[in-house]
């Protein structure tokens, strides 16, 4: 079943057809995972620095589109997280932008600590980034999975943090507003 999904990723992301593009990086209208076909809500680039470096850009696939960062974070079911990294990043620095995006997220108790165990194992299995990979998160109702060019790493038996790292990317305190905003399918400002 997980070399059938890491098939349907690859497919999913080979497709030009009906595609956004940004930055060079096609996102295919749809993404079908375990008979499932969810549609694109958006796509962004994350930049960093004052530099404007860019690092990856981003797509967020849903059942149904919405604007509603609530909305998307309450309902129920499988959202896909694609990412294709632009820049490079050793394991020092995926560790690093996983602890800040924690501090951002959890630093005032708003997490469990009960998810922490599995964060760390998330953050241990997370690998270094070249130009060209990607990391691609399925959240669902059963947990978390992390692919990293469309080979499974990780799986979570753990749906409030796969609700985290979600939130981490379209809720209060996301790596900018800017991707915020694009994920959501809303105009920029």
């Amino acid at each position: 079943m997980r070399r059938v999904i890491a098939v349907l990723l690859f497919l999913g992301l080979a497709s030009g057809a009906g595609a956004t593009t940004i930055e060079g990086v096609s996102f295919p209208e749809h993404f079908p995972i375990n008979g499932q076909m969810l549609v694109l809500n958006g796509v962004g680039l994350r930049t960093v620095t004052l530099f404007h470096v860019k690092v990856y850009v981003a797509g967020l696939y849903l059942p149904r589109q919405s604007h509603s960062q609530q909305e998307i974070l309450a309902s129920r079911g499988t959202k896909v997280i694609v990412m294709r990294f632009i820049h490079a990043g050793s394991k020092e620095d995926v560790e690093r932008q996983y602890r800040k995006g924690e501090q951002e997220n959890c630093g005032a108790g708003e997490c469990d600590p009960a998810d922490a165990g599995d964060f760390e194992k998330l953050i241990a299995a997370a690998p270094a980034v070249a130009p060209g990979d990607t990391y691609t998160y399925v959240i669902n109702d059963s947990g978390l999975q992390l692919y990293f060019n469309n080979k499974l790493v990780i799986e979570l038996a753990n749906r409030d943090l796969g609700y985290r790292i979600l939130a981490g990317f379209i809720g209060d305190h996301p790596p900018s507003p800017e991707l915020r905003q694009a994920l959501l399918g809303l105009p920029a400002g």
